[in-house]
């Protein structure tokens, strides 16, 4: 399996040797499986309408703007290109806030109502199921309710071979570390790291970690599964970085924007 963590920001900073990343979305492949589109933050950002085409299905751990920044203009992308309509799996909450404030009109038209010349609808927003597989693009994917202010789910994503829990945006969820333990295919729990310590008032207000509270969740996770964290807001994230390195757990890792990861 392959994780990749779209770029969002042009240029790097010479003086700490990062990319921010403002916008969130994933690209998954499998074994036989994918690429699946987790999350439409920056997958309208794709410079390559061919490799836009090759995106099967879109997933969405909810509806907060940075996750859905770009949904709209890669839906446009794939006008008369033969996909529509385009689907768009994401929780009833996600979907509501969608069409009452995405696509309803002041910010960008309604995608469902709008259709190609044949008439198909240019996009189609699609529930999933909480709790109970389903599958999306050969994977079979797995929703669970995690600590955020809106309507969030992880995502446990399993190709039959090897499984990865995306945790979204969350403070600290038990039952994504039940989820953790509940496949022995999970090689891989990808979890952020918002805001540095300092601000851990404002994390837990949000629904979002610190590297003291991601040390508290490494505690619960399996021994065996590699970390990966993601969503460090740009303004902190050399101070998050630093205060991740501290607590010196090798399962650990920055999940860098533009970066490929491999699961076997």
């Amino acid at each position: 399996m392959l994780l990749r963590l779209l770029a969002s920001a042009h240029g790097r900073s010479l003086a700490e040797g990062f990319a921010a990343q403002p916008l969130t979305s994933f690209i998954v492949e499998g074994d036989g499986a994918g690429p699946l589109a987790v999350d439409a933050g920056a997958i309208g950002l794709i410079d390559d309408v061919d490799e836009m085409l090759r995106v099967r299905e879109i997933v969405l751990t909810h509806a907060h703007i940075d996750h859905v920044a770009t949904l709209p203009m890669f839906v446009e992308a794939l006008v008369a290109r033969g996909r529509a309509p385009v689907l768009v799996h994401a929780s009833p909450g996600a979907i509501e806030a969608l069409r009452a404030h995405l696509f309803s009109g002041p910010l960008f038209p309604d995608f469902e109502a709008l259709t190609e010349p044949d008439g198909r609808p240019l996009m189609r927003l699609v529930p999933f199921p909480l709790e109970h597989p389903f599958d999306l693009a050969g994977f079979a994917l797995t929703a669970f309710e995690v600590n955020h202010p809106v309507p969030t789910h992880g995502l446990l994503v399993d190709d039959g071979e090897t499984a990865i829990v995306l945790g979204a945006d969350s403070g600290p969820t038990e039952r994504l570390w039940e989820i953790a333990r509940s496949s022995p295919r999970v090689r891989a729990v990808v979890l952020e790291a918002s805001f540095p310590d300092a601000l851990q008032v404002i994390a837990d207000g949000s629904g979002h970690l610190t590297p003291d509270t991601l040390r508290a969740e490494l505690a619960k996770a399996p021994s065996n599964v590699r970390v990966l964290i993601t969503h460090m807001k740009p303004a902190y994230r050399a101070e998050i970085r630093a205060a991740i390195a501290a607590i010196g757990d090798d399962r650990v890792e920055l999940l860098e924007p533009g970066t490929e990861v491999q699961f076997s």
